[in-house]
């Protein structure tokens, strides 16, 4: 009988779900002695139980041995690896201890990569392929840094390897989404999200990944499955809301997406915590096969 026959840790009907979330300021605030936010992340992340989370913005997870990084580990209950990031926002991969690690892709730092990205090869219980798994965080100010990253990036969607999963802060949102409403962010930081010299918002990097709709290199799973309500800018002022947290999928991945979520990272009740993240997480649901 092969593996994907055998009952397996996860969902019963079948499906693994996958997580991506940008942290916003938790590691900044836990390093002054402030736990609040983070308790409300890991109170989210324990009732989503991902089988892989993929996590941005991990702010000092470097400094003393990487304390942070590894109470990570320890409150989520996964193994994980920590990419490093010369801006000091960090990346992570974690996933649950039944999970295998297959393989680590620690890129060397380029100049044009600002946050940069690190890729885990995994294998999940039932599945019959690993998958290969990236996070990272495009240039927040930049449209021609992440027009090049995005370039960059691109690489890895090689169909001849194991089937990616992205996970991603692409700063910048993708063709087909509603255009935002720039004037909600400050004069001086309007510029970072439009197309250089002109008044719409840049799409670039994200139609560089996806490749033409016709012969796609990359899938984005909350369109594909229509829902492209916004994942930042609508709980802190001055931000255009916009959907810039996405999960990009190997387009041999597609028949196995069923679901996709964009939850909502406010406390309930609403009794004066913290909201967990000025981003919403981004879930996928994928069927084993």
């Amino acid at each position: 009988m092969s593996a994907s026959r055998f009952p397996v840790p996860g969902d019963p009907d079948g499906t693994d779900l996958l997580m991506f979330w940008n942290l916003y300021e938790t590691g900044i605030e836990r390093l002054r002695g402030d736990d609040e936010r983070w308790k409300a992340q890991c109170a989210l992340i324990a009732a989503l139980r991902p089988r892989v989370l993929l996590t941005t913005e991990g702010w000092g997870w470097h400094r003393e041995d990487r304390a942070l990084f590894e109470d990570a580990k320890t409150a989520f209950g996964m193994d994980g690896e920590l990419f490093t990031a010369r801006t000091g926002c960090h990346q992570a991969v974690f996933w649950e201890p039944d999970v295998e690690r297959v393989a680590v892709e620690r890129p060397t730092p380029q100049p044009a990569h600002g946050h940069g990205h690190g890729l885990v090869t995994l294998r999940l219980p039932g599945w019959s392929t690993p998958l290969r798994f990236l996070v990272t965080h495009l240039d927040p100010y930049s449209p021609t840094v992440r027009r090049i990253e995005a370039e960059q990036l691109r690489h890895h969607a090689d169909p001849a390897l194991p089937p990616l999963v992205i996970g991603l802060d692409a700063n910048s949102v993708p063709p087909g989404d509603p255009e935002p409403d720039v004037t909600r962010a400050a004069r001086h930081r309007r510029d970072d999200l439009l197309l250089p010299g002109g008044r719409l918002a840049d799409r670039t990097p994200l139609a560089t990944l996806l490749g033409h709709p016709d012969d796609p290199l990359l899938v984005d799973a909350g369109a594909h499955l229509g829902d492209r309500s916004p994942t930042y800018g609508e709980f802190l002022p001055g931000e255009a809301e916009r959907r810039i947290d996405l999960f990009l999928l190997s387009a041999s991945l597609v028949p196995s997406l069923v679901a996709y979520h964009a939850p909502d990272p406010r406390p309930k009740p609403r009794d004066g915590r913290p909201l967990a993240s000025d981003h919403r997480p981004v879930t996928v649901r994928l069927r084993r096969r």
